[in-house]
């Protein structure tokens, strides 16, 4: 019985370690020495109006919530965030036996670039390609249900997240080694 008690108390250790372990972010990418970034308006390359006004004030909110770099203007920024919207997709999904669709998928995606706020402006790593995607009901027939709005809000407010997390901790192609003697000067590796 004793024995039992004892697995039972080990399990239940093995069970709350398990559980308690968190996903842990990756890590900033990104020198040091960039402390403030710029996110202009968008440019949107899709056929969807008005996305590149939406997600820019997302992706600007988002950099504001995070807090790991300080949102300021151009000409006090240490680097610049420029996106290009390049997909939005709308597509019907789990219909109805009157095909009637019960579900909308939105997918979104955008190319990114970071760029150094110095005279010629060269590129932190290669262009980052991030992509969101939102299923929702919106089937109006149906007691709960999402519009199609709060639905692209969504979606887009996703996509503006994780530019964020792309920009913060996205492989950029080149390894920052600030300490002193590191053979590295003021461009951080960058060929110009």
């Amino acid at each position: 019985m004793s024995s039992r008690i004892h697995l039972l108390t080990i399990l239940a250790l093995v069970v709350a370690v398990v559980s308690g372990c968190a996903r842990v972010s990756r890590e900033r990418t990104l020198p040091p020495s960039i402390r403030s970034v710029d996110v202009p308006l968008f440019v949107n390359r899709t056929a969807e109006p008005g996305l590149e006004e939406d997600v820019t004030i997302y992706t600007q909110e988002e950099f504001l919530a995070d807090g790991r770099l300080d949102l300021v203007r151009q000409n006090e920024a240490d680097a610049i965030v420029n996106v290009e919207l390049t997909g939005f997709e709308e597509q019907a999904e789990g219909f109805d036996s009157d095909d009637f669709p019960r579900q909308t998928r939105y997918t979104v995606s955008a190319d990114v670039r970071i760029l150094q706020n110095i005279p010629g402006q060269p590129q932190f790593g290669p262009r980052r390609k991030v992509s969101a995607t939102r299923s929702f009901i919106n089937d109006t027939r149906r007691i709960t249900y999402e519009t199609k709005n709060a639905g692209r809000e969504l979606v887009l407010k996703e996509l503006a997240r994780r530019i964020v997390l792309e920009v913060l901790t996205g492989g950029t192609g080149t390894t920052y080694d600030s300490s002193p003697g590191s053979g590295q000067d003021d461009n951080f590796g960058i060929t110009f």
